[in-house]
């Protein structure tokens, strides 16, 4: 059985983080340099940077579980009339089982529940897979944009988005 549960406290926090250590090493390091991943760890997965997220900037984290195991993640902020779906990452072994099919479920009822006109997301353009999977539940690329960091290391991603307005309209009736 999957399951989404919030993440609320330090000790999942923690979870994240070494899930976070895990997937984004194994998912990144093919297409951009390890140290990047490193800096993107420390910077915006940590626990700190999470409870700041949280505290500071409308974050929401969950913990993606099969049969009471955690092995994934999903991280999403609000932003005025869009949700953005900021991370969903799970472990390797477990892709292929549907929990990031019910995650994007769970986001995309979350997003219509809430009221929000659009979901949002940056994706890197290297990462096709990953593109195709959410062009196959409903995401359009919006734009190629280059994002760069502080620790002088960019990244070329898409934004891509889903509207939700035909979607509010058919559960309305």
């Amino acid at each position: 059985m999957i399951e989404i549960k919030e993440a609320n406290h330090k000790f999942e926090f923690k979870i994240i983080e070494k899930l976070a250590s895990e997937v984004l090493h194994e998912v990144y390091d093919p297409i951009i340099p390890p140290e990047h991943t490193d800096y993107f760890l420390t910077e915006f997965q940590s626990i700190h940077a999470i409870e700041n997220q949280i505290q500071n900037e409308n974050f929401s984290y969950y913990l993606l579980n099969l049969n009471t195991k955690t092995v994934g993640y999903l991280g999403i902020q609000t932003q005025n009339k869009a949700l953005i779906l900021s991370k969903l990452y799970i472990l390797k072994s477990f892709r292929g089982k549907k929990i990031g099919k019910t995650a994007l479920e769970f986001v995309n009822r979350f997003a219509i529940e809430k009221g929000f006109e659009k979901i949002e997301l940056i994706v890197n353009q290297q990462n096709q897979n990953t593109v195709n999977i959410y062009q196959k539940n409903g995401f359009k690329i919006t734009e190629s944009i280059v994002n760069s960091f502080p620790n002088g290391h960019s990244v070329e991603d898409y934004k891509m988005e889903k509207r939700l307005e035909s979607q509010k309209r058919e559960s309305a009736t």
